[in-house]
């Protein structure tokens, strides 16, 4: 069993917290400058302290560490134009076995025939593809991944002057990751 928060997600957790901690230190100190009781706001921001540090404790001894290149921020809010069927996610998983699983395993849990000789190591998407918006995931799809393997699927093949995969086998792609997150088994 993995642990289902990336050192990334417990890092944002923790950021997050570090406001709420500010906002209460600042008010303790506003209530203590007039003289008023400032126990709770102190209290709440040792609370929330206390919080961030248990946060940053799992997230540097239990997390995996996910490290995610960057997207560009329109790309994240793209959505999947593939209806989420059973036909889409069949035509997915087709496109993943001949594309794809030889790097990122049947499952695409990373474990494929080429992932030993691959460094980085291909990721396990299972864990990976819930943890980002699907604009994310097709971005890297298509564009690939500086500094590991992971080729752009959208580059034109010089063979047939198309892309190597279509949007619509991209975005099926994604459909058919998500199943397998989900632990459906198409």
């Amino acid at each position: 069993m993995t642990f289902p928060v990336s050192r990334q997600g417990l890092e944002q957790i923790a950021l997050a917290l570090a406001v709420g901690i500010v906002l209460f230190a600042v008010l303790a100190f506003l209530r203590w400058r007039r003289r008023e009781d400032c126990r709770r706001q102190a209290i709440s921001a040792g609370l929330l302290a206390g919080l961030a540090l248990v946060s940053l404790a799992i997230a540097y001894t239990i997390a995996p560490n996910i490290p995610t290149p960057p997207v560009p921020l329109t790309a994240r809010f793209l959505q999947n134009p593939t209806p989420d069927t059973p036909d889409s996610i069949l035509r997915g998983k087709t496109v993943f076995q001949q594309n794809c699983a030889l790097c990122h395993g049947p499952v695409g849990k990373g474990d494929g025939a080429l992932a030993p000789t691959l460094f980085p190591h291909p990721v396990n998407l299972q864990l990976h593809v819930p943890q980002h918006a699907v604009g994310e995931l097709f971005y890297w799809i298509s564009s690939g991944i500086p500094g590991t393997s992971m080729p752009a699927w959208s580059d034109v093949d010089p063979a047939t002057g198309q892309p190597r995969l279509s949007d619509d086998q991209r975005w099926s792609v994604i459909r058919y990751l998500q199943a397998l997150s989900r632990g459906e088994t198409p």
